[in-house]
């Protein structure tokens, strides 16, 4: 096989190949800088509450433990929503998007966190004893008030549904 300072052909062409990689990636950053086409992190996040509608979740806990509650948000993030002692609910505002259908949460700078599910169980055994939470993810108005409760199920786990109200 052919040698050149120690290297292989193919070993060359390897190194060679990463450089002309490198030099071509920085080369397109390059020009993306020079069109004005910059990067901006959170850049497709909605701000505000303009065009959805609030919807109040109250989610009672009809069981004999502490309830805890936490929202499962897009791209693998979660945000606890609190406990609720027994006899107790746990109440929040949501904010539904009418024309998407997408169900959001506020953080503190105004940003919607759009929610992917909300689940509620033991508190400090939320894992092992949660059960979703029916949220009304559809196009078009939505309720105003979504009601939950959620008492013991025979397996252990919580059994979650819609609340007489």
């Amino acid at each position: 096989m052919f040698h050149w300072s120690g290297l292989s052909l193919l070993g060359f062409i390897r190194r060679l190949r990463a450089v002309l990689l490198g030099l071509l990636c920085s080369l397109a950053g390059a020009m993306a800088l020079a069109e004005g086409n910059i990067y901006e992190p959170y850049s497709g996040i909605i701000k505000g509450t303009a065009g959805a509608d609030p919807v109040q979740l109250s989610v009672s806990n009809e069981t004999t433990g502490a309830m805890a509650c936490t929202a499962a948000l897009a791209h693998w993030y979660s945000e606890d929503l609190g406990q609720a002692d027994p006899g107790a609910s746990l109440d929040m505002t949501l904010w539904h998007d009418p024309e998407t259908g997408v169900i959001n949460l506020m953080n503190a700078t105004n940003d919607r966190m759009p929610i992917e599910a909300i689940w509620c169980g033991t508190a400090g055994d939320l894992t092992a004893t949660r059960a979703r939470i029916a949220l009304p993810f559809a196009t078009g108005p939505a309720p105003a008030q979504v009601m939950r409760n959620c008492k013991a199920g025979s397996d252990g786990r919580f059994a979650c549904g819609e609340a007489e109200g």
